[in-house]
């Protein structure tokens, strides 16, 4: 995570049950003080829930976040379940995900249409299924990557972060992180991330 403020207004966090590991990556509306609140409302929601079923962790987070009322402030949250091989995802208004399919060396996106939280009061989020074999890679992000400007005002673009992830998929998870956040950071040639930047890279063992 590069925050552009002092306080940042992304979020990822690990949560392990026995042989089920969940992960979520956020993005709030902005960034600073009122981006951060978010982020700890969302934090606490999701200590507060049975992740199990990811779809409707985010229904409740949502009805939650809705209900405290934070004006325009919102938050784009996915959910990943992993159970030994087989994956589960749902989302709420994040960019796409990114999986590399080891065997096949073939990269594809992973994009699941749902409101950001606090959009309306009820609201339902869909899951998508897939598996991970050994090499596959799952890519969360935020936009502030594929969003980044560089001093002349151009996007760097989500076909960029594509290209990254299946030029470097075959690595390890450090090597393809790394190899993300230095896309970022050439293209910005020491301009300041006007957004905040989170790239989580999962890679199955």
């Amino acid at each position: 995570m590069k925050t552009s403020m002092e306080v940042g207004g992304d979020y990822y966090d690990y949560f392990k049950d026995g042989n089920t590991v969940f992960v979520a990556c956020g993005d709030a509306t902005g960034h600073g003080l009122n981006a951060g609140m978010m982020v700890s409302i969302t934090k606490a929601g999701l200590y507060g829930l049975q992740l199990n079923e990811p779809e409707k962790s985010l229904m409740q987070l949502n009805k939650a976040i809705k209900a405290i009322d934070l004006g325009k402030m919102r938050m784009s949250l996915n959910i990943v379940k992993f159970e030994n091989s087989k994956v589960s995802l749902s989302s709420a208004g994040m960019p796409p995900a990114y999986l590399f399919n080891n065997q096949k060396n073939d990269t594809k996106e992973i994009l699941v249409p749902g409101l950001p939280l606090g959009s309306i009061k009820n609201v339902d989020y869909d899951l998508i299924n897939f598996e991970m074999n050994q090499g596959d890679v799952l890519v969360l992000i935020s936009d502030g990557l594929p969003e980044c400007d560089n001093e002349e005002g151009e996007m760097l673009d989500y076909d960029a972060v594509k290209n990254c992830i299946h030029d470097n998929g075959k690595k390890s998870s450090k090597e393809i992180l790394d190899s993300l956040i230095s896309l970022g950071n050439n293209w910005m040639n020491g301009k300041m991330n006007e957004d905040d930047i989170t790239i989580v890279v999962i890679k199955k063992k």
